[in-house]
């Protein structure tokens, strides 16, 4: 994405002791290791969901996809997760009445929450929602409250932008 490699830098300069994994660094096995029991984990990056596999849905990486399956590897889940990729919020309920997408999967993993986008979101405008959501969990609010908070600022912002704000969920425990 154009507007990916700027977002992280971003948001890196704004969190010391981030470990950025962009450009050819940002390949699916350094992107896994960077989210095993990572605290906080933000991933720029195009977003598919398969509904009619889920397992496949994947995070597009520069040497691939990062996959469900991918996930399952993982040997602790980040705590907290920041999907700024279209549709990866999506989740599919299969037969079994099985919950499936990425956010299913990281929540089965273990992590406590996740924003995630549901629908497509445009790249230029979701950068600027994102230094807005950072600001408010740094200054102390939940995935959830800082969700909402980035939102109302763009309240009076351009149609991108409130699409942006707008494509954007808080799963699992949006106080955590």
């Amino acid at each position: 994405m154009p507007h990916a490699t700027a977002e992280v830098a971003a948001l890196a300069r704004r969190s010391p002791g981030a470990r950025r994994r962009t450009g050819r660094r940002a390949t699916v096995e350094a992107v896994l290791g960077a989210l095993d029991g990572a605290d906080l984990a933000h991933v720029a990056a195009h977003g598919l969901f398969r509904s009619d596999n889920p397992l496949f849905s994947a995070l597009r990486l520069v040497d691939g996809p990062l996959t469900v399956y991918d996930l399952e590897r993982l040997a602790r889940p980040p705590r907290r997760v920041v999907l700024s990729a279209c549709e990866s919020g999506l989740s599919a309920v299969h037969p079994g009445d099985e919950l499936l997408g990425l956010t299913a999967a990281l929540l089965g993993l273990g992590a406590t929450s996740l924003v995630a986008s549901v629908v497509p979101v445009p790249d230029a405008a979701t950068r600027p929602f994102m230094l807005r959501l950072y600001r408010h969990l740094r200054s102390g609010a939940g995935p959830a409250a800082a969700l909402a908070r980035a939102r109302r600022d763009l309240a009076g912002a351009d149609p991108a932008a409130r699409v942006a704000a707008a494509g954007f969920a808080c799963f699992g425990a949006g106080f955590a």
